[in-house]
């Protein structure tokens, strides 16, 4: 549990000080959706079960293990799950649920029990808005991969292994010259 608290409370400063480093304010909310997503012991987000397994298998397709880790093994679809229900409005949990199910309905059975090869062709029907899918299914799926990307480069395998992590951009000068003149960073 130490190592746990340890990892969010680490991620949680990295989100802050990327936050200031690009001037983007990240919500108190999404910060606590982070780190409660990186341990499935807490709070159950917004998904459960079947809803839950589906968003597995799609951040798997978004984002698939190769010589790094992918969506799914950082757990993306907990983390999306955590921020849809910590930050999500009631109309944003709607969509989303809905958008699961019209995926499933569109199968014609559970997505989840397709063979990945028409898993890829539907979710390639699915960006591209055509049929069985519309623009409504479009939106969604293009709502899902940024939930996705933002899970998965928020994690410490996206921040750290897919990404270059610099924890102290430029270097460490610990021999620099201080007068009454000299600017403080802001980090």
């Amino acid at each position: 549990m130490l190592h746990t608290e340890r990892e969010a409370h680490g991620r949680r400063a990295a989100l802050i000080k990327l936050a200031a480093l690009t001037g983007v304010a990240i919500s108190g909310d999404a910060l606590a959706a982070l780190a409660q997503a990186s341990d499935p012991s807490m709070a159950p987000g917004l998904l459960n079960g079947d809803a839950l397994a589906l968003t597995g298998v799609l951040v798997d397709h978004i984002i698939p293990a190769t010589d790094t880790p992918g969506a799914l093994a950082v757990g993306a679809h907990r983390t999306i799950s955590h921020l849809l229900l910590a930050c999500g409005t009631e109309a944003q949990q709607r969509d989303f649920l809905a958008g699961l199910a019209r995926l499933d309905a569109q199968a014609g059975q559970r997505f989840a029990a397709l063979p990945a090869s028409r898993q890829v062709a539907l979710l390639h029907a699915l960006d591209d808005g055509k049929a069985p899918f519309g623009a409504q299914d479009q939106r969604f799926f293009r709502q899902l991969k940024s939930y996705t990307l933002f899970a998965y480069y928020t994690s410490e395998a996206g921040a750290t292994r897919e990404l270059a992590y610099l924890p102290v951009p430029g270097g460490f000068k610990g021999n620099v010259p201080v007068r009454d003149t000299t600017r403080t960073w802001a980090i």
